[in-house]
């Protein structure tokens, strides 16, 4: 009785399991096809998978030729549908193939991807008994490894070589029975797909100058950025409609920006892309041949890899470039998370609030599995749309674009808080007699132009400068811009760039909480000083007190800095209490000083056969200024300017003709003594007083 009840409920279970599986077509009049399914579940459940069951089945169906299912497959699979060719060529039977598509339904079932694509086939080899027949052999040989290898790396599809060899490497090194398991040996030999992305990783950078302002995680190693390319493609079109082609963007439609090509601009593409080190693009190509044109849109070759990948930094001055060479073709992509065919339309609602407080325009790209399982996901994001002055890329392992955006969100709140858009940009009016003709891009740099200037793939340009005052080469980083009537050209750069060349030129000595309150000062002076020249929005690079001589030539990259936003926020009360829309600095002290220059001297300097005057003026707004008057005309010189230009301790409080033969100068301290004193500032901060204190010290209303 008890043999017979215990065969019954093993006829049950296996009766439950076989309807697990429904066939359909010629496979529904099959009896050997259903049994060999029945006993392969039951093995597969006995080692600890997770199988179909009658309320969650999956479906077999007999495969028919053509598109991705061509003459030479024998089975294939995609997540709850099997299909099998009835009479496979070859050796192997039906039974074989249906073990092995059923191997892949339940690892999708039960692994939820964490098996590298390689390991599942060899491990659905192993299983369906398709290498009973192979002997062991010799070990592969490197040469005969590394194609297998490289397209393992790049995520690629194993081509028939490949799973040749991975079934010889199966019956050499073994395969563990533990469900989700892999070969120690052979994991260690092949890696997996992107191992080195590393996890979560992001990058700040700077929209206008390309500096990097803050960064996370592995942003060295180079991967493929999926449909991020979308957006430098985009931008290598010579015309679209902005408002249509912002839709297919946030929507990722390959389809739809493949059928522009007519307007794309092949040689405008590869200049944009040229940061990337590494590039595989095709030599030509024409829009008939589909697979390869599609690799343009950040998709797979023919082979299964990718023509182009990027460190993170490579990646965000390719997307900086092309933002700003057509700004209007992307502020639709504010809209990416509101509009229903978005790629961040089914996000949390609050992570998407989050971008709309931003202002930001969103593009997500996902390198995913020849089934759909994402690999590696990038978000990209400008922000404000009206003016995009800030760039941040996220990228994530094993998670698509979009849903990158919840591991992003926390880093934005920080941001919104440490670097408002407020505070983000300087616009200098540059010395006018440099000459624009000098300003020139490094060859690994080339120079581009949109509707907003003149800008570099990585942000600078190289001057070599005549002005008076001015370094004879130097380095700006930012946007180019011509004003009105070729009027003077005015630099549009990053907060902590300016910050770090007039800290340069002002205060390089100044040390611990000293520095850090100068470093205020001069952010605040740069992000307010749009009233210095109305006409422009700027102030000049030599603005009395704020001596913006640029970067030096380095080879060292620039380092990254932070302005201290509750410092700002301070100055911004000190500003408001003292009715002061400028803070003075000067190096300060109290010794009086003086230096007398001979006349002969003087007119060399200023390359002038004689001076006749030299007067002190000081303006309505409070500038200083050096007055010059020659036989046939006169200039007005900045103090600051003709102080440097004499290497004077400070702008002169007295002016003097020594007889014919000399001029006399007379001062106290260095620079003009209101506001922050550089000297005290460092006094104060060996005292041990804090960049908040120093700051009140200088522009409180006691002062």
């Amino acid at each position: 009785m008890s043999t017979r009840l215990t065969l019954r409920r093993r006829s049950l279970r296996l009766f439950d399991i076989g309807a697990a599986v429904l066939f359909f077509g010629v496979f529904a009049q099959q009896t050997e096809l259903p049994q060999a399914a029945t006993t392969a579940l039951s093995e597969l459940a006995a080692q600890g998978y997770r199988i179909p069951s009658e309320d969650d089945p999956v479906r077999v169906f007999p495969a028919l030729t053509g598109g991705d299912f061509s003459g030479h497959h024998a089975g294939g699979w995609r997540p709850g549908s099997i299909y099998l060719r009835q009479h496979p060529q070859g050796a192997l039977s039906e039974t074989i193939y249906l073990r092995h598509e059923l191997f892949h339904e339940v690892s999708h079932r039960s692994c939820g991807g964490r098996m590298p694509g390689w390991a599942e086939e060899a491990a659905a080899m192993h299983f369906s008994g398709e290498l009973a027949d192979l002997e062991p052999s010799a070990w592969p040989s490197d040469a005969e490894l590394q194609g297998m290898k490289t397209r393992i790396s790049h995520g690629a599809e194993l081509d028939a070589n490949d799973r040749s060899l991975l079934g010889r490497l199966v019956v050499d090194a073994g395969w563990p029975k533990e469900p989700c398991s892999q070969s120690a040996k052979l994991s260690e030999l092949l890696g997996g797909a992107f191992d080195q992305a590393g996890g979560h990783a992001y990058l700040l950078m700077s929209l206008l100058s390309g500096r990097i302002l803050e960064r996370g995680g592995d942003i060295d190693s180079r991967q493929p950025p999926g449909s991020l390319l979308k957006i430098p493609y985009a931008a290598a079109l010579k015309h679209a409609n902005p408002e249509v082609l912002s839709s297919e963007l946030a929507a990722s439609d390959t389809d739809k920006l493949a059928q522009r090509h007519e307007y794309f601009q092949t040689e405008r593409y590869r200049l944009l892309l040229s940061p990337f080190r590494e590039q595989k693009l095709p030599v030509q190509t024409t829009p008939a041949d589909r697979q390869t044109w599609r690799t343009y849109l950040g998709e797979r070759n023919a082979d299964g890899d990718f023509a182009l990948q990027s460190s993170l930094p490579e990646l965000a001055l390719a997307m900086r470039a092309a933002l700003l060479s057509k700004p209007e073709y992307f502020r639709g992509l504010s809209q990416n998370g509101l509009a229903p065919s978005s790629t961040l339309f089914g996000q949390n609602a609050a992570d998407k609030k989050l971008l709309r407080q931003l202002q930001a325009l969103a593009k997500t790209g996902t390198v995913s599995t020849s089934d759909g399982q994402p690999l590696v996901g990038h978000l990209l994001l400008a922000w404000p749309a009206t003016h995009p002055v800030f760039l941040a890329i996220f990228r994530q392992r094993g998670m698509s674009g979009a849903a990158v955006l919840s591991k992003a969100a926390p880093v934005l709140k920080s941001w919104q808080q440490n670097y408002p858009a407020r505070f983000a940009t300087v616009r200098v009016r540059l010395l006018t007699p440099t000459d624009p003709a000098s300003w020139e891009a490094r060859a690994d740099c080339p120079e581009l132009d949109g509707s907003l200037g003149r800008f570099t793939l990585c942000g600078q340009f190289h001057i070599v400068s005549t002005a008076r005052g001015s370094r004879s080469e130097r380095l700006v980083s930012g946007i180019l811009r011509q004003t009105a009537g070729n009027g003077p050209t005015v630099l549009e750069t990053d907060v902590e760039t300016y910050v770090d060349s007039v800290l340069a030129a002002e205060a390089q000595n100044l040390t611990g909480s000293g520095r850090e309150a100068m470093r205020a000062v001069i952010a605040w002076n740069g992000s307010h000083g749009s009233h210095r020249h109305a006409d422009s929005g700027s102030l000049c690079d030599t603005t009395h007190c704020m001596v913006f001589l640029g970067e030096l030539p380095s080879d060292k990259p620039r380092r990254s800095s932070r302005i201290d936003i509750e410092l700002m926020q301070l100055l911004d009360k000190l500003a408001v209490e003292t009715g002061l829309n400028w803070l003075p600095f000067a190096n300060g002290g109290d010794q009086r000083w003086q230096r007398q220059i001979s006349a002969n001297e003087l007119q060399h300097i200023f390359a002038e056969n004689q001076i006749l005057e030299i007067r002190r003026e000081r303006r309505k707004d409070g500038a200083l200024f050096i007055r010059l008057t020659y036989p046939d005309n006169e200039e007005a010189i900045s103090c600051e300017v003709f102080r440097n230009t004499l290497k004077l301790p400070s702008c002169p409080d007295t002016v003097q003709n020594v007889g014919n033969q000399a001029w006399g100068f007379q001062g106290i301290g260095a620079g003009h003594g209101l506001g922050l004193s550089i000297v005290r500032a460092q006094a104060l901060a060996e005292a041990g007083r804090s960049a908040e204190q120093i700051l009140r010290d200088a522009y409180g209303q006691s002062r």
